[in-house]
């Protein structure tokens, strides 16, 4: 099998680790410039070597350059360094080996720069260092804009090195689009200092606003439970357990225990809504769920669940009904079809058992996603990485934070049990 059984819960990301970076140098022919009698490409390379020389040990950091190839080509992007911790001789070579020649495409180097670093599941940067302005019918702006939307923590720190007045313009809402840190850099000594300032901006860990690991003997004031059944829950362990074969979901009327937060707010903004479960999961109706709820007609909800047709599914969803109109985007991730997905069915659901995973329910502006974030999870040869879903806009969601558990629809025979231990409920801003 290809998927490794060796799996532990993964916590939000932006919690627990720094971003990773990536270095996008101006490979274009205005790099042969000279300042000071010295071409700009040799002035860059120097100054960036003064900036690894610094550069922190557990920090993770690639090397791209455009229009070093070829000219006229506005598809001249390569990745000579894949983000990893600093190998300083091999860096350098990397950098030594760029010639500028071509284009200036650094609007589409920023958005892979972006995606090298995963940038919509785990903070990342990207240092761009550029002599002038998009070449290849781009637009920064925009793009940085969707960027930020997208990222979970994505920042363009941007220098331009001697540009005019109209490149200025473009760069530096590249980075302020993107929280970023936009300094000019009229000679050696300054792109230096520019090089080293955005180096050490390195963003404090976001902190989870709610935050609650069940560790107490009951839920508490900060909890509303919607159509208890306390026969079927219990706080024991640090965990809140519960327990369900009765057929129900968010939005049915018998929908029963369904936890909504009424503690403190959701925060202003982007944020993203976790919870780290364990679960006795089926492919024949099993459920989890969190989001915001408002009623049985309103509300957002990101499920993993098991899809209990004459195929075994399990899929990830996110839902919402807005008057009771309902729209949705979902992924199959396992399937026992005739043509299995990329994941192993049965390795999946001993996983979420014996390990778990974190179930994550993202907002950006008014889009709305579900993730499922674990690690050792390994595809089958050949495909992709479907642990989230496309993103769905919604132009009204009221309502609280939820978690459900249970199990729903019918099912060909008895229905199971679905039993989840829920570990810990967060809402980070991001």
């Amino acid at each position: 099998m290809a998927f490794l059984l060796a799996i532990t819960v993964v916590m939000p990301v932006a919690a627990q680790e720094m971003p990773r970076t990536m270095l996008v140098l101006d490979g274009s022919g205005s790099m042969w410039g000279q300042i000071d009698g010295k071409a700009k490409i040799e002035i860059a390379r120097t100054a960036i070597g003064g900036m690894l020389d610094d550069w922190q040990g557990d920090r993770e950091i690639g090397l791209m350059a455009y229009g070093h190839r070829e000219q006229g080509d506005c598809a001249d992007i390569e990745t000579l360094q894949a983000p990893a911790s600093l190998d300083r001789e091999a860096f350098d070579g990397f950098l030594g080996s760029i010639t500028p020649l071509g284009r200036t495409p650094l609007t589409q180097a920023t958005r892979e720069a972006a995606e090298a670093l995963s940038y919509t599941d785990a903070p990342a940067t990207v240092i761009l260092v550029s002599d002038g302005r998009e070449t290849c019918n781009a637009d920064p702006c925009e793009v940085a804009a969707t960027l930020e939307r997208a990222g979970t923590d994505f920042t363009a720190h941007v220098i331009g090195f001697d540009v005019d007045d109209a490149a200025q313009a473009e760069l530096s809402c590249l980075a302020e689009a993107t929280g970023g840190i936009y300094l000019t850099a009229a000679n050696a000594a300054e792109l230096a200092g520019a090089l080293t300032e955005v180096a050490e901006v390195a963003p404090e860990p976001e902190a989870a606003l709610i935050d609650d690991d069940f560790d107490r003997d009951a839920l508490g004031e900060s909890w509303q439970v919607i159509n208890p059944d306390p026969n079927s829950y219990i706080l024991e362990d640090s965990t809140l357990l519960t327990l369900t074969a009765a057929s129900t979901q968010i939005g049915k009327e018998n929908q029963t225990n369904v936890f909504r937060w009424v503690g403190q707010p959701l925060p202003e903004g982007d944020w993203d809504m976790a919870v780290d479960f364990t679960s006795k999961f089926t492919t024949r109706r099993s459920i989890i769920e969190i989001g915001l709820y408002d009623d049985l007609e309103n509300f957002v909800s990101a499920s993993l669940y098991g899809d209990g047709t004459s195929n075994d599914r399990i899929m990830l969803q996110v839902k919402s009904s807005v008057a009771g109109d309902v729209a949705r985007a979902n992924v199959t991730f396992a399937d026992d079809a005739c043509c299995p997905r990329d994941y192993d069915i049965d390795a999946v659901m001993a996983a979420l058992e014996e390990q778990g995973g974190t179930l994550i329910f993202r907002k950006r502006g008014r889009d709305y996603s579900a993730a499922l974030m674990t690690e050792g999870w390994t595809p089958r040869e050949g495909q992709a990485n479907p642990l989230e879903t496309e993103r769905l806009s919604v132009l009204r969601a009221d309502g609280g934070p939820v978690l459900f558990s249970g199990t729903w629809g019918r099912d060909y025979g008895d229905l199971p049990q679905t039993t989840t231990a829920f570990d810990r409920f967060s809402v980070t801003p991001r």
